[in-house]
């Protein structure tokens, strides 16, 4: 008996080695190799370029609420939205896109999506380096997701005002993030540009893959920093006019955009799920025309680019759906007989559009206008015509001849140096043609006159073209302490307050 009581402790001990020794693998035995348990900073990258770009341009939040806010385009159906009255899950969701990205809106998880992407590039390469340098230089991956932070959250605060900023994008521990002033946001925006356009070496290697707009080159993020650092800047030139004046100087010294070639766009493909969101709605539903002030705004300047913005009606026509009908006034014209989108713009590869160095020319024809810079203002002007017209023939694989350019700028639309606001707020409204919030915006900063018109049947909120949106619902039951605040500073929750900047 005390033989067998020997072998069985034997074995008992030599089974606890082999546990023991076993335990030194047994991490790695359990781990699966596809779904690391760090996600590449490359991926984090795409996830975010794409899925921003894809909730800015689509049907929703361009379609319905953006391009029918700048009246590019007039609702054939489903009108509610061109008379002022967002749909409230349209509002709310889209919050929550911009900052934690579609599955957060979906699920509920805060981690993962939107802005809090870049925040993780940002975090990981500042925590642990060594980790992610396989995927690009370490400053210029934070380079990277800084300047796309500042496109999202200009974007965020001139919809909405005041927003989470400063405490923003800490998921758990921080569920109720205070509203940063749209002041400090501005200014603090100019910073992070800066810095990430000081931080990147464009000698360095940018990400190795995942970059969807400039594939790596750091040389075009350089020139995408210093030309959104001047959307900003001139953005608050009404209110902060010696902080833009020295931003717009030290950005065009530091290098902007110097052609369409350096433009920021999204490449879409031909086909699902990469293929441009507004030609994946347009293949179920036709919501949408060419708005009546879009069409005769171009026919009254003979303007080339009608022809790559609308099509012609079913008579061989271009005619603009009259903005902001009632749901039975757009419901008795048939589709037919108005101008549609063109397919230069609902096609699968219709690019997204970033920024555009169109609206480079036009800040720097503004800041001459303004004095910032010492340039002729004229100059400026005539190039971003020239830039536009050039890029949208060039989307549709045709050329504008020179001497056409040349004899619009000059003949039909001169700039006037006694009322710039004018000239360059009506012009520049015509090039952001598919940036429907951009468009939306320089209307409410330049003022500009005789285009934009109140809703045919009259508003169902509000009193006028709105100057921001309310904030979401659930906002307001969620975050309500931060959201009292915000309203108190700011000013009613209501459409018709205007933000920070807008102050003409």
């Amino acid at each position: 008996m005390k033989n067998i009581l020997s072998y069985i402790k034997i074995f008992v001990l030599a089974g606890l080695i082999v546990t023991i020794s076993a335990c030194e693998d047994f991490e790695e035995l359990n781990t699966n190799p596809n779904q690391p348990p760090v996600v590449p900073t490359t991926a984090l990258l795409s996830s975010a370029q794409k899925q921003l770009m894809d909730h800015i341009w689509d049907e929703w939040h361009n379609g319905r609420f953006g391009m029918l806010y700048a009246q590019y385009w007039s609702a054939n159906e489903y009108t509610d939205e061109s008379r002022y009255q967002l749909r409230q899950n349209i509002n709310n969701n889209y919050w929550l896109y911009y900052y934690a990205g579609r599955d957060a809106a979906m699920t509920g998880d805060p981690n993962g999506g939107g802005i809090r992407d870049l925040q993780e590039i940002i975090r990981l390469n500042e925590e642990t380096p060594e980790d992610f340098s396989a995927y690009g230089d370490t400053n210029n991956q934070i380079a990277v997701a800084k300047i796309m932070k500042a496109w999202m959250f200009q974007i965020i605060t001139d919809i909405w005002g005041d927003v989470p900023y400063t405490e923003a994008l800490q998921g758990a521990d921080q569920v109720a993030p205070a509203y940063t002033p749209q002041e400090e946001i501005y200014k603090d925006l100019l910073v992070e540009l800066t810095e990430a356009s000081d931080m990147i070496d464009v000698n360095g290697a940018g990400f190795t893959s995942g970059d969807l707009i400039y594939e790596g080159d750091m040389a075009k993020w350089k020139k995408f920093a210093n030309s959104l650092k001047m959307r900003v800047a001139i953005r608050m030139a009404d209110v902060e006019p010696a902080l833009a004046e020295t931003a717009i100087t030290e950005a065009l010294a530091a290098g902007v955009f110097e052609g369409n070639a350096d433009n920021a766009l999204l490449r879409y493909a031909t086909s699902v799920p990469n293929n441009n969101p507004l030609n994946e709605d347009r293949k179920t539903r036709a919501d949408f025309a060419a708005s009546e002030p879009l069409v005769d705004l171009l026919k009254k300047y003979n303007d080339p680019r009608l022809d790559y913005y609308a099509a012609p009606n079913a008579s061989g026509e271009y005619v603009g759906l009259t903005y902001g009908l009632s749901q039975s006034q757009a419901g008795a014209i048939p589709n037919s007989a108005v101008s549609q989108p063109s397919e230069v713009v609902l096609s699968a590869e219709s690019p997204g559009v970033y920024m555009d160095y169109a609206e480079v020319l036009f800040i720097l024809s503004e800041a001459a206008a303004r004095g910032f810079i010492g340039n002729d203002p004229a100059d400026y002007y005539n190039q971003a015509i020239e830039a536009s017209m050039e890029y949208w023939s060039g989307l549709a694989g045709e050329t504008i001849e020179t001497e056409v350019i040349e004899d619009y700028y000059t003949n039909v639309v001169p700039f006037d140096e006694n009322n710039w606001r004018q000239s360059i707020g009506e012009q520049k409204w015509l090039a952001l043609y598919m940036q429907g919030i951009q468009g939306w915006t320089e209307w409410r900063r330049l003022d500009f006159t005789g285009v934009l018109t109140p809703p045919a049947a009259g508003p169902l909120v509000g009193t006028g073209i709105p100057l921001r949106v309310t904030y979401p619902v659930d906002e307001q039951n969620l975050n309500s302490a931060s959201y009292d605040e915000a309203v108190a500073r700011q000013g009613a929750d209501a459409l018709n307050t205007p933000v920070w900047w807008d102050v003409n």
